[in-house]
């Protein structure tokens, strides 16, 4: 009887110390392993769409993080290398230990984030391209209007392909350690009068006006001899060329940096003595 006793006793110890022994396990696991953390710049960098790989010293890839998150890995030696757009960030050496958090910190980069905001407040997701402001304007990068992105350090156009013709950012100065956070609301289109003068006689009826984007060529809208030359344009930056078909004086010249705000009514009068 006394056997039959000890059999259902002996079982549940040998029930409970396998689970022991699991727990044990599991817990030696957990402590095995350590945390990466990347800190980009704090908050101004948190969530940028730029992840950083980690490569073992056997060159195999152990894992992604992304700025301003964390990633649990064995202890061992690690290089982060992390892609932005105009270069990488490289950092060898990178050491984990069991139980402990590293955090490599990143801050000789600019952060670009652009956003705009429809009458409800929501950010449509609007394509963004950034490009080089010197001709040709060779593209550097596309991202959305919402996200954010690590550049290395540079000058850039921006521009937003917000309906109906969209808008730019002329020269935007991205500085190491520094966040270029471009913002816009619902767009209100503004108005531009050119008037063509010379003798300070208008001469509307004898030129064609024709308005490009910011130190570009290219062909925002045009207008042809005229009782009048007055445009409906977005916000933004223009340059003003004017052809004059009267014969007499300039027969052509361009008036740079016209910037229009929003819902703005703006007159420029052009010579063309």
């Amino acid at each position: 009887m006394r056997t039959r006793q000890l059999r259902p006793l002996a079982a549940s110890y040998i029930a409970t110390a396998i689970l022991c022994a699991i727990l044990v396990a599991s817990s030696a696991r957990a402590a095995a392993t350590g945390n990466l953390k990347l800190d980009v710049m704090g908050e101004l960098g948190a969530g940028a769409k730029n992840p950083a790989r980690l490569i073992e010293s056997n060159g195999k890839e152990a894992g992604q993080v992304l700025p301003g998150g964390t990633i649990a890995l064995p202890p061992g030696e690690y290089k982060l290398v992390m892609p932005i757009i105009g270069g990488q960030i490289t950092k060898d050496n990178v050491t984990i230990e069991a139980g402990r958090t590293h955090t490599v910190l990143i801050t000789n980069v600019a952060v670009v984030e652009v956003s705009v905001k429809d009458r409800t407040g929501k950010d449509p997701g609007f394509g963004v391209l950034v490009t080089t402001t010197d001709p040709p304007h060779t593209k550097v990068a596309s991202m959305l209007t919402g996200d954010k992105h690590l550049f290395a350090p540079n000058m850039v156009d921006v521009h937003v392909d917000a309906p109906p013709q969209g808008y730019d950012w002329h020269a935007v100065k991205l500085e190491p350690g520094h966040r270029q956070r471009l913002t816009m609301d619902e767009v209100v289109p503004a108005e531009l009068l050119v008037q063509t003068v010379m003798s300070k006689i208008p001469l509307d009826n004898s030129t064609r006006v024709v308005i490009l984007r910011a130190g570009t060529q290219s062909k925002v809208m045009e207008s042809g001899p005229a009782s009048e030359h007055r445009f409906k344009l977005d916000p933004g930056d223009y340059d003003i060329y004017v052809e004059n078909k009267s014969g007499k004086g300039k027969p052509f010249t361009t008036t740079a940096g016209v910037h229009l705000e929003s819902g703005a009514k703006v007159e420029r009068t052009v010579p063309l003595d």
